[in-house]
């Protein structure tokens, strides 16, 4: 019998980040960057998803802005050989407008000058601001954000996006205090309102978790592939 996966969680990277060479693969970065073990296996199935399978996205813009803040779990295979091939990812708020209908979100065609990853993660963070209204959610409430949810080709159907997911969630219902860190008194507390940024395609392994298709935000473009939004609320501990 297989033993069960692993999960790791790794807290926010913050500014070690400017070390990691955004133009190689995660397994290439130099051992003397500092950056953590969980969050480059967390990159190594991000590529090996959204880079070479899907071809959604060049390597070098793989990795955003957020990732210098957000919270991740890798999920490792136990047997034969204990490698990653799943991880999530959770962007504290605020975030930036909600995408406009039918909006496309592409990698560049040409690079910006002097990029490299010091201007990729030192570009600004979102701030706070009333957003447009939707069916699920008012424009002004404050929200957490999954995304990046994937597991590698070879290890789907078994329900490992569930155990990433529910992860996830499980950690932010007691770790509110975590999310609201640095951002100004003028932002609304946390209240456990979760958005989705999900690929049509899995919509259903959200719809799983309680996760409803917001209709009034509609639907957009990311490296070519249709994206909706998704909410759903959490009863935090404590409150």
């Amino acid at each position: 019998m297989a033993s069960p996966p692993i999960i790791l969680f790794q807290p926010p990277p913050g500014i070690i980040l400017l070390n990691y060479n955004v133009r190689l693969p995660s397994t290439a970065q130099s051992p003397s960057s500092g950056i953590p073990q969980t969050y480059l296996d967390s990159q190594t199935v991000r590529e090996a998803v959204f880079v070479t399978e899907q071809k959604a996205v060049p390597i070098k813009y793989q990795q955003d802005r957020d990732d210098t803040r957000s919270f991740c779990w890798a999920l490792y295979s136990s047997s034969p050989d204990v490698k990653p091939i799943g991880t999530i990812r959770l962007v504290p708020y605020p975030h930036h407008p909600h995408p406009a209908e039918g909006a496309r979100f592409e990698a560049p065609d040409e690079e910006p000058e002097g990029f490299s990853q010091i201007m990729l993660f030192n570009m600004p963070l979102p701030e706070y601001d009333v957003d447009r209204r939707t069916s699920l959610h008012d424009g002004v409430e404050s929200y957490v954000k999954l995304g990046r949810l994937c597991v590698i080709k070879e290890e789907r159907g078994k329900r490992y996006a569930d155990l990433l997911i529910n992860a996830a969630l499980d950690w932010v219902k007691g770790n509110a205090g975590e999310l609201g860190k640095g951002v100004g008194s003028e932002v609304p507390e946390w209240r456990g309102l979760v958005c989705v940024h999900a690929q049509e395609n899995a919509v259903g392994v959200w719809n799983r978790h309680g996760f409803v298709t917001d209709q009034g935000m509609g639907c957009w473009f990311e490296g070519g592939i249709r994206h909706v939004g998704m909410f759903r609320r959490l009863v935090l501990e404590g409150k």
